[in-house]
């Protein structure tokens, strides 16, 4: 497993030109169960165009969250999501097909067709 280090710290440590703080404080707590993240357990999943795809465990209660976070001229950007992936999972799917607006169409079809879609 790999911690933050990779580029995460070029891309949003210490920048003596750009004027960015030396280091970032972040108060991140579980939105599942408020405990503190550990920020040891962060794993850096991807890094492109100055973004980093990142996928933490909470260590308290296992609810897993996935966070893109990105610097721009407009200043830093997070977007989290929880998700009931494990981490080889977000590998896994990261290249997978992506779901096209046919494939949800034809989801809600069938839906429509039967009282009991499962059986």
């Amino acid at each position: 497993m790999s911690a933050i280090n990779n580029n995460f710290n070029s891309n949003f440590g210490n920048d003596q030109q750009g004027g960015r703080p030396e280091r970032i404080k972040i108060d991140a707590r579980c939105p599942v169960c408020r405990s503190m993240y550990d920020f040891n357990k962060i794993d850096v999943i991807q890094e492109e165009d100055g973004a980093t795809l990142m996928y933490i465990k909470c260590t308290t209660c296992q609810s897993a969250a996935m966070s893109l976070i990105s610097m721009s001229q407009q200043g830093l950007k997070v977007a989290s999501t929880l998700t009931d992936l494990e981490r080889h999972e977000v590998l896994r799917f990261q290249d997978g097909e992506r779901v096209r607006g046919e494939d949800v169409l034809a989801i809600h079809e069938a839906l429509e067709k039967t009282d009991n879609f499962l059986n």
